[in-house]
């Protein structure tokens, strides 16, 4: 079985959800021994020298297509035919309109037809374009049961869905190195804790009313006198024209001086900075799995999440589950964590528990699976 594989996002130097998904199923098909042979191919040299070298040996090879215009629609297609591929598989919904051979696609989220308004019309529309591209695909990857429920909503038989949970890296752990005072400018002031929502500052992730909770939860321990401070809050993530309007409405709210926003976190950095947390909040209105709450759980550290979606799916009963809409909702989870040391304790350690249940050797296992009925059907 030749797989081809559309891996451009191995070449990024930033990487959010769609590209730690790909790095990490590539990195793991590749420690198993029942993976087919697959091509890798991107649009420019892999520049992770380790990455690099992964998808250079078998089972994986790799192709760079340089194409100015037309790498999904033309170059891609043709050089698949070329290497005469069985079946393509495309990581992040966007399949070509014409390929020599089936495909198999992942589905992250439907987050953009729950909440439109929290895209842009661009964005909107280019969504709409990659959905109605799944469409064609002989086989559907959704990585949660809330994903797979909304593809059926949106017109994909479930029978034509598999559900291939994402897995969590090793490096998320409570063992390691913390936090040090250098780490990035101002993190000397997180030394005695902090609480962290890590992984990109855009409106569905619900940081406006984050910051509004997080106003609320220091008013409020001002007012009853209450012996545990609220810590610094860290917002982490590229400092886009959304981070602006938080670092506006922060300054409005008179929280500016407490609430860091230390830009983006770089890969290995990311790790050390969940672990040392006191707590990690991940407020966001709609997820297609909330890969967030599972590193932070891993990482021995009690989790405030939202009750809707696929991370109520993920953390079950290991973190407190809020209603992402209600600001008083989260200030008073936030006041109850941080006042309870024993609640701290038993979350952490369910979420430890909890996170050994997804692994990303279990993500790829599901995916040879499917390649392998795609092509026996």
């Amino acid at each position: 079985m030749r797989v081809g594989l559309d891996a451009r996002t191995l070449a990024a130097e930033q990487r959010s959800g769609v590209e730690h998904y790909v790095v990490n199923l590539v990195r793991a098909m590749a420690a198993r021994t029942d993976a087919p042979e697959i091509i890798a191919y991107t649009d420019r040299p892999i520049s992770d020298p380790g990455l690099a070298a992964t998808v250079s040996r078998p089972p994986f090879s790799t192709r760079v297509i340089r194409a100015p215009r037309g790498w999904l629609q033309a170059a891609l297609p043709w050089q698949l035919r070329r290497d005469r591929v069985q079946l393509a598989h495309f990581p992040s919904t966007v399949l070509p309109r014409l390929l020599p051979c089936p495909a198999v696609v992942t589905v992250h989220d439907l987050a953009w037809r729950r909440f439109p308004e929290t895209y842009g019309k661009a964005d909107l529309a280019m969504q709409e374009r990659a959905l109605t591209s799944a469409l064609r695909a002989a086989h559907v990857l959704a990585v949660s049961e809330t994903t797979a429920r909304d593809l059926e909503v949106a017109g994909i038989p479930r029978e034509q869905v598999t559900v291939t949970p994402l897995g969590v890296s090793p490096a998320f752990s409570p063992d390691g190195p913390r936090l040090a005072a250098d780490a990035f400018p101002g993190a000397e002031r997180l030394m005695s804790g902090y609480l962290l929502y890590g992984e990109g500052l855009r409106p569905r992730k619900n940081l406006l009313r984050l910051l509004e909770a997080y106003r609320a939860l220091r008013v409020g321990q001002e007012l009853s006198s209450c012996p545990t401070a609220a810590p610094p809050l860290v917002l982490a993530g590229a400092i886009t024209a959304h981070a602006r309007e938080l670092q506006a409405r922060a300054r409005e709210l008179g929280v500016a001086e407490q609430v860091m926003f230390p830009g983006y976190i770089a890969e290995d950095l990311l790790p050390v900075l969940c672990r040392s947390a006191t707590a990690f909040v991940y407020p966001s209105l709609y997820e297609g799995f909330g890969l967030p709450v599972l590193e932070a759980m891993a990482s021995g550290v009690p989790v405030v999440t939202s009750s809707t979606s696929a991370t109520a799916e993920v953390a079950d009963d290991a973190a407190l589950l809020v209603d992402p809409q209600n600001t008083g909702e989260i200030a008073s989870a936030l006041a109850r964590l941080l006042s309870d040391e024993g609640l701290r304790r038993d979350l952490a350690q369910r979420g430890l528990a909890r996170s050994r249940q997804f692994t990303w050797e279990r993500t790829a296992g599901g995916t040879i699976d499917v390649y392998g009925r795609v092509l026996g059907a």
